[in-house]
């Protein structure tokens, strides 16, 4: 699909493609750098590469030139110590690695090979690298088909300018791309780790329409950023997804955006896009359950577990991958829900429950409970370690500057004694000045001793 949108339709040659802080690549340079990576890498043709993918516009021309080269290209974090890019690299038996280049020679990339049989049968494919349960990373290939397929074109020509807010080489990331690319919009990439403030003058700056993100990044963004200047971001659509969506994030986002369209999306690396919901409430209707729409998503609730089989699955694990099933049947997510007066709600991920004593916490249950205190800006459950129970919950909260600290972890006691039962209360409560996210800009749950 990328091969299509760089080398077979018309561009808009002058407008941004890919936008950073200090610099802009319009759509005819990002084809002329995806060429000359092509034409200097023709022996990857058909071979199992390995891509250290940074959100920069060599990446995405590369990728697009590897789609041309019909490889099966593997999406490396470009964070990994090159080390440790080239263990991996070497244990998934890969024919190559690329690694953005220290000479800046016409290629643009150092090209490091490491096999001379890791050919590939298939057609092109994108296989996307995620954290195992073994420490072993999971593979997921996706044909290009599968992950075009949820993309959708605007109509007329939009130009939509999206910000990109998840990692680029994981499936959220590739999906913005994608559908920014398809609408020949801009992409809009703040710096790794950039603090909210300057990433809302980014926004305002480049005149964001799009963003999807997670809640966590939105709870981010609203918390420490100048407000009045984020509201004037001519924002049209926020798109949600990758953790629960509470009704809190919903209404805050709301108060924020009167008249911007509120979307929150479930997919999953190895099923895709499955569903959206779109009418403001948390959850989804109870109805998805039995209506099946061609071409959509089909879902079931098993043990109070959600199980869904998705026409945007992955192909299959890598075979060299630490996990083997496949996507094509049933597939077990690991989120649990509970419905209720017709709708469906995530009460959170099985990997993240908590064991009381034998009873099953789950930590968004909790965060719900407390994060609607006055005073309480944002909030982090977690299992805590205990020699008697096995584990405890314990919590950090995000307070409002003016907040009298001492006085709101008592109302937080007294809150949670009255609305969860005795395994469900928080033992252990911390003041903290920001709640730490994941690289995937999740809220993390590791558990501590």
């Amino acid at each position: 699909m990328l091969n299509r949108l760089l080398f077979e339709e018309s561009l808009p040659d002058a407008q941004p493609a890919v936008v950073t802080r200090n610099q802009a690549v319009n759509w005819a340079a990002l084809r002329e750098q995806a060429q000359r990576v092509f034409s200097a890498q023709d022996a990857l043709r058909k071979r199992r590469v390995g891509l250290s993918f940074r959100p920069v516009a060599e990446s995405y021309a590369a990728l697009a030139a590897l789609d041309r080269l019909a490889c099966d290209v593997f999406l490396l974090d470009a964070n990994l110590p090159f080390e440790v890019a080239l263990s991996l690299s070497k244990r998934l038996k890969l024919g190559a690695l690329l690694t953005t280049g220290r000479s800046r020679q016409l290629s643009e990339f150092d090209v490091h090979e490491l096999s001379d049989e890791a050919k590939w049968s298939g057609s092109s494919s994108v296989t996307i690298l995620t954290s195992g349960s073994t420490g072993e990373p999971k593979a997921a290939r996706h044909s290009w088909e599968s992950m075009g397929r949820p993309v959708r074109k605007g109509a007329g020509n939009h130009a939509p300018k999206w910000l990109l807010t998840y990692r680029p080489n994981l499936y959220a990331g590739l999906q913005v791309m994608l559908q920014c690319f398809a609408d020949r919009g801009t992409l809009v990439v703040p710096d790794l780790h950039m603090d909210p403030q300057s990433t809302v003058q980014l926004m305002y700056d480049t005149g964001v329409q799009f963003v999807s993100a997670t809640p966590s990044y939105w709870r981010r963004l609203l918390m420490f950023s100048d407000a009045e200047l984020l509201k004037r971001v001519p924002l049209v659509q926020i798109t949600l997804g990758g953790e629960v969506i509470d009704q809190s994030i919903l209404d805050r986002l709301r108060q924020y955006f009167p008249p911007t369209r509120l979307v929150h999306i479930y997919a999953t690396t190895e099923l895709g896009r499955c569903f959206s919901v779109s009418d403001g409430k948390a959850g989804f209707p109870a109805s998805y359950l039995k209506t099946v729409q061609p071409g959509a998503a089909e879902l079931k609730v098993y043990k109070g577990e959600l199980l869904v089989r998705s026409p945007n699955s992955m192909r299959m694990y890598d075979p060299l991958s630490s996990e083997q099933s496949s996507a094509s049947d049933w597939f077990r997510t690991g989120d649990m829900v509970e419905i209720k007066d017709a709708r469906v709600y995530f009460v959170g991920r099985k990997s993240d429950m908590i064991n009381v004593a034998g009873s099953k916490v789950f930590p968004v249950e909790v965060e719900r409970v407390i994060r609607i205190i006055p005073g309480v800006l944002d909030v982090r459950v977690f299992g805590k370690a205990s020699s008697i129970a096995g584990e405890l919950v314990a919590c950090e909260i995000v307070a409002n500057p003016d907040q009298d600290r001492k006085a709101l972890k008592e109302v937080v006691v007294r809150t949670c004694r009255a609305q969860l039962n005795s395994q469900q209360q928080p033992r252990l409560i911390k003041l903290v000045d920001r709640i730490d996210l994941s690289s995937a800009g999740k809220t993390l749950r590791t558990r501590t001793s």
